[in-house]
């Protein structure tokens, strides 16, 4: 048998290359067959920009005797608050048309515009009505945003000690979304992935 005449059996160019040398043949996996038309998609339930206080007030006498309360609130010498946005710890509860935020700001005292080992965490809670949103919904804070600091002296008054507020206002984007069943063509919603979550139920569950 001639060269050529084995091109029909090995499907190689007998001018080009030996026909016992290998041809390679890229191999591509099949996408899977889906089971639906449906999709799960993020429905969006609540969205608005928030402000939260952080606020605690702190006996002078626990930030060291250097430090006094004047007449009319002035502290003396010239205390600052230095809040640490990375280090914010929050919690968030989701009830029927509320969404629940607590948690706290942690801070260092700065005097003279010298920073101290003094620290503290400033606390905060936040209740934002939503209406339409439930347990189990998605809940997600865009990064914290200074938008005020307050460092206001209180007087000793009677049998009250002197205080020092500490006080900051932060504000964040509040966004709510629920996972939800739509068609794949047109998007029309079929259903809530978890029909029971907007039902009523006790503390216990």
């Amino acid at each position: 048998m001639s060269k050529c005449q084995s091109d029909k059996y090995c499907g190689c160019h007998c001018e080009e290359k030996p026909c016992y040398e290998c041809e390679f043949h890229e191999t591509k996996k099949c996408p899977p067959k889906l089971a639906s038309d449906c999709i799960v998609v993020d429905s969006l339930i609540c969205s608005k920009k928030i402000y939260k206080v952080a606020e605690l007030s702190v006996p002078v006498s626990t930030l060291g005797d250097i430090i006094s309360i004047g007449p009319g609130g002035v502290i003396t010498p010239l205390i600052s608050l230095t809040p640490d946005l990375n280090g914010v710890v929050s919690q968030i509860t989701v009830v029927k048309d509320m969404v629940i935020n607590t948690g706290y700001l942690p801070a260092n005292v700065t005097i003279l515009g010298i920073e101290t080992p003094l620290q503290i965490n400033i606390p905060f809670q936040q209740e934002t009505m939503c209406p339409g949103v439930c347990p189990e919904d998605t809940v997600k804070e865009s990064p914290y945003k200074i938008e005020a600091k307050v460092t206001q002296g209180i007087e000793a008054l009677g049998v009250s000690v002197a205080n020092i507020l500490f006080k900051v206002v932060l504000s964040t984007n509040l966004t709510v979304t629920r996972p939800v069943i739509t068609k794949a063509k047109n998007l029309k919603v079929v259903k809530d992935v978890n029909e029971d979550r907007c039902e009523s139920r006790d503390w216990y569950g």
